[in-house]
């Protein structure tokens, strides 16, 4: 028998359900979530404008803002316009970001309030930027200072064969350093995997890019963590090899004794930079106190 609509409630059930898998943290008084769960209120989606609500006021946090490409940084300005319009906040979050996108940003916020921002003038780095509607003449931009403990010099030697960079990953290996290869596509990423899949047993190289099932890469991420990450020791870092993407740039607190990079946007390779001596480690790659010498 066909049940009544009025009894029935399969389909506000379902309704809520979905909405709870996915929108329900913006719902929240506070929420972590992917930047999507908020994009998708500014798109032809499921639950959008319960998106829009859930945001409706609030402070809107999203981090690493230099990974969006074009189109995710348009859909970004959209939303920051949308959630401007509404009487909402603002924090973007990055270690690298040209002056470009952050006028771009800027901009899409200040449409939201009906008003126009400054152009930016700082070229300091770090550099903090504000602006608020109330002043809209004003264009905070503070320059920050560097702790002592991170700041690094950064020696880059270009190689322009791949015998040359295999020669130095060999040699490196060899002498009990651990290596990251990072590669800017899939495909090239796994062709060097299959190059060093011949010269090094399993559990001394590693695969990490975006493609995996997700049970699969978070088992990988875990295992980069262990094994390069701040509590690593000699044992688990010596001689090995991770092949991977632009996945292994962000929010991975991990740090290698030599990195290997395609060319990339300088932003990218500042962010990889960040990868390599991330930590004081004595000369086997143990762990050291913060203020013992590297």
């Amino acid at each position: 028998r066909r049940r009544s609509p009025r009894r029935g409630g399969g389909r506000s059930r379902a309704a809520t359900s979905t909405l709870r898998s996915g929108a329900r943290r913006v719902l929240s008084q506070a929420g972590v979530g992917t930047i999507d769960q908020a994009l998708l209120g500014v798109l032809h989606s499921k639950h959008q404008s319960l998106r829009l609500l859930g945001l409706f006021h609030k402070v809107l946090i999203v981090d690493e803002v230099h990974a969006c490409d074009a189109y995710m940084q348009g859909v970004l300005e959209v939303l920051l316009e949308f959630h401007a319009r509404a009487g909402g906040s603002v924090i973007l979050l990055t270690a690298t970001l040209s002056a470009h996108m952050k006028q771009a940003l800027l901009a899409a916020y200040a449409r939201g309030r009906d008003s126009s921002c400054p152009s930016i003038q700082g070229v300091a780095y770090p550099l903090a930027t504000a602006w608020q509607s109330s002043f809209p003449d004003k264009l905070n931009e503070a320059a920050l200072g560097t702790r002592a403990a991170v700041k690094r010099t950064v020696s880059i030697d270009y190689r322009h064969q791949q015998t040359e960079i295999v020669a130095m990953i060999d040699t490196a290996l060899a002498s009990g350093r651990c290596v990251c290869w990072i590669r800017n596509t899939v495909a090239d990423a796994m062709e060097a995997f299959e190059l060093f899949a011949r010269r090094l047993p399993q559990e001394r190289l590693t695969l990490f890019h975006a493609r995996f099932a997700l049970g699969d890469r978070l088992a990988k991420e875990e295992d980069v963590l262990a094994a390069f990450g701040p509590e690593s020791n000699a044992s688990k870092r010596a001689g090995r090899l991770v092949i991977a993407t632009q996945v292994i740039e962000q929010s991975l607190d991990v740090d290698f004794d030599l990195l290997v990079s395609d060319l990339a946007p300088i932003d990218r390779l500042i962010q990889r930079a960040g990868r390599l001596r991330r930590h004081n480690r004595d000369v086997s790659g143990n762990r050291l106190a913060a203020d013992e010498p590297d």
